[in-house]
C-alpha cells in the first residue's frame, strides 16, 4: 500500500495502538498514513449515539502512538472545530514509513 486513511475510524478501535501498528505493517517504505479524527472530548453520550469506544484522542497520545508503530515525520495538528454543540475538534495526522 502507498497510503492508509483512517477518517474518523480510529475512535471505534478497540485497540486504536494496533490499529496503527497494522497500518504500518501494509505500508510499502515511504508509505504514508494519514489520520482525521476527534480531538479528546467530555462528551461521553457519542458512546451510545455513535458507538465511539473512544472519546478522541491527544495529540501528543496520537503522536507517541503513531512514533511506537515505527512511523517518522509525524504531524498531528487540530484542523477544525464544530460551531455546534458538543464542540467536536478535529484532528490530522499524519506519518511516513521509512
Amino acid at each position: 500500500m502507498d497510503l492508509v486513511i483512517l477518517s474518523q475510524a480510529l475512535h471505534h478501535a478497540e485497540d486504536p495502538a494496533a490499529a496503527l501498528r497494522a497500518a504500518f505493517r501494509i505500508l510499502r517504505l515511504g508509505g504514508r498514513i494519514m489520520i482525521l479524527d476527534l480531538l479528546r472530548h467530555t462528551f461521553e453520550k457519542a458512546r451510545d449515539l455513535y458507538g465511539d469506544r473512544w472519546p478522541g484522542f491527544g495529540e501528543a497520545e496520537l503522536q507517541g502512538w503513531l512514533e511506537a508503530a515505527g512511523f517518522q515525520e509525524v504531524e498531528v495538528n487540530v484542523v477544525s472545530k464544530e460551531e455546534q454543540p458538543p464542540h467536536f475538534q478535529t484532528l490530522l495526522a499524519a506519518g511516513v514509513k521509512p
